[in-house]
């Protein structure tokens, strides 16, 4: 799927494109209702989601089209129940509908010097340090090995947790399923994007990742929403051995946009056992 107008720019409402995604999702038969004879429609009909949440048709109509409402708790609820969605999606579901402004990110983020310090003590497990748009600010030898060494080899766009996942082909070849991994690291951005809704950098960067990868249109576009995948990763080193590893996340006490993401062999041994260059 291609577009001339970037994605990030004609959606209308992040909930409103949430609660259309999840509706067209759902088949009838899911949440109780017989399928007429000849139906064609994919998903359920705004009528549908209407009557399951209790609310009127007219409501629900300005709830997708965004039209600056914010519904209260007992509807999102409605909602929640109508569309059958699970803990993570209703969570997503009231964060896009609460409309909470959050803290800009600085534009000129730095690995400050005990997370440095904290990369180099966690070798020779990879570890990298990534900022609020996914800009990866440091990363530890092992890291550079396995994945790509950011700051020596890539441009400063590409030096993006985001694109590398996306858009760069050495991303293809060292994830086995890289396209899972991809989407799903997507989705996850797509909880980023959410808490900074007025910050263009996070429009530009999707909007160039689009470009790149029209596919990523379509992954965007299903609204996925369970940040628990892709905590367990398959990796195929240089020389072909294929590894699992375990991704642990830890966010920074005082600057909750700045993670630690790193990886721990999931069957026993280290990975300084492992040969990284084939």
């Amino acid at each position: 799927m291609t577009t001339d107008v970037p994605l990030s720019v004609r959606t209308p409402s992040p909930l409103g494109e949430f609660l259309r995604a999840r509706r067209h999702e759902l088949a009838p038969e899911e949440v109780g209702i017989k399928r007429a004879k000849g139906r064609r429609r994919v998903g359920l009909s705004r009528t549908e989601v209407a009557e399951l949440a209790d609310i009127s048709v007219a409501y629900y109509d300005i709830i997708e089209r965004g039209r600056d409402l914010r519904p209260s708790k007992s509807v999102l609820d409605g909602l929640a129940r109508a569309l059958k969605l699970n803990a993570d999606a209703r969570a997503h579901l009231h964060a896009l509908a609460s409309g909470t402004p959050s803290r800009r990110p600085s534009d000129q983020e730095e690995l400050t010097e005990e997370l440095e310090e904290m990369l180099d003590a966690l070798d020779p497990n990879p570890a990298y340090v990534v900022g609020a748009r996914w800009d990866v600010l440091g990363a530890n030898h092992t890291a550079c090995q396995l994945f790509t060494d950011w700051e020596g080899k890539r441009a400063k766009r590409e030096r993006n947790l985001l694109w590398f996942y996306c858009c760069d082909p050495a991303a293809r070849t060292l994830f086995v399923d890289w396209e899972q991994e991809a989407a799903d690291q997507l989705a996850l951005f797509r909880e980023a994007y959410a808490r900074h809704p007025d910050d263009p950098s996070f429009t530009r960067i999707l909007d160039e990742i689009f470009r790149a990868n029209p596919a990523t249109v379509e992954w965007w576009e299903r609204h996925d929403t369970d940040p628990t995948r892709g905590r367990t990763k398959r990796i195929r080193l240089a020389n072909g051995e294929v590894v699992q590893l375990r991704q642990l996340v830890l966010q920074v006490l005082d600057e909750p946009d700045i993670r630690i993401i790193s990886y721990f062999a999931d069957v026993d041994g280290d990975l300084d056992d492992v040969e990284l260059d084939a």
